[in-house]
């Protein structure tokens, strides 16, 4: 299906400089939904997955559109780029799902959820201060609370999905933990009107 989707040309792509990509955004794509799907940690654990020479290993990769295994740097280079996208990409996505009535968006769900940041955590007496006590320590992320995972040193994952026999996203958005749900509703479902006009019903 990703392949099939009339990706527009995003400003990741615009403003690049340098040799042109050896595998298309559409080919990274694909392999980070292999990476996810098969839940592997790491990109040099979705490296290892593709080495692997087994029959069905092959057979994903050629699904993936791959005649060669990308280097693991490659992987780690592009998928950040493909990130920094991830809303837009969301937004095609949903716009086709919607158009050939995949999903029914008279009901949607908004919802987030806490995700810990990599490395150590910092201390909020030693932030108050400035103050980074150890490298490894992610300064971009903040401190949020959830009644189920309690207090997590992190991000926070805003998003609205489909309801009903099939569930997909319908949008996206990243902030730090300390960001509250109410704050990012409106601007969520704003930016995202136009794809949710026969939306009666948003469950929070």
């Amino acid at each position: 299906m990703i392949g099939r989707l009339p990706w527009p040309t995003f400003k990741t792509s615009n403003n690049s400089r340098g040799r042109p990509y050896v595998y298309s955004p559409t080919v990274i794509l694909r392999c980070f939904i292999v990476r996810l799907w098969f839940r592997l940690d790491s990109n040099n654990a979705l490296h290892e997955f593709l080495e692997m020479d087994y029959p069905y290993n092959k057979k994903i990769m050629k699904a993936c559109g791959l005649t060669q295994i990308p280097d693991r740097r490659t992987f780690d280079r592009r998928l950040r780029t493909i990130s920094t996208d991830i809303k837009e990409r969301i937004a095609v996505m949903t716009r086709m799902f919607v158009c050939k009535k995949m999903i029914d968006p008279y009901i949607v769900a908004i919802d987030s959820t806490l995700l810990k940041a990599k490395g150590h955590i910092w201390h909020k007496s030693s932030m108050n201060k400035g103050i980074v006590p150890r490298s490894g320590i992610d300064t971009d992320a903040r401190w949020g609370f959830s009644h189920t995972k309690g207090w997590i040193f992190g991000y926070k994952l805003h998003l609205i999905s489909s309801t009903g026999s099939i569930i997909v996203p319908l949008a996206a958005d990243f902030t730090t933990a300390n960001v509250q749900d109410n704050q990012l509703y409106n601007p969520m479902t704003a930016s995202s009107s136009s794809l949710f006009a026969e939306t009666c019903f948003m469950i929070g």
